[in-house]
């Protein structure tokens, strides 16, 4: 490994203390696959509020966020947990509440 791909190295929590309140994050992963949720609970530990999420199909990582009561709006299609789970339940709270704004890539 070379020095300069060893210094872009970090652990997740300096990582997540990165992310400042009010960022935009663009999330990876799909529903429950491969999103980065060790990152997202992180997140929710610092308390951090206000963020902007933006994925194709979240699922649990904009749920957990929705419930920390951490996000401001997401830029999404559909925010399920799956066929099996139906529509994730904190998030839709958020929307309907209007804690979160919603612009729909459906």
């Amino acid at each position: 490994m070379t020095q300069s791909a060893a210094s872009k190295l970090c652990s997740l929590s300096d990582l997540a203390a990165r992310v400042p309140d009010g960022a935009s994050l663009g999330l990876g992963g799909v529903f429950l696959h491969r999103g980065p949720f060790a990152l997202v609970r992180e997140l929710v530990r610092l308390q951090r509020r206000g963020l902007e999420i933006i994925k194709p199909s979240p699922g649990y990582d904009v749920d957990l966020l929705c419930r920390a009561k951490a996000v401001r709006k997401v830029r999404a299609g559909i925010v399920a947990m799956e066929g099996n789970f139906g529509l994730a339940p904190w998030y839709r709270r958020a929307i309907e509440r209007k804690e979160a704004a919603l612009e729909e890539h459906a």
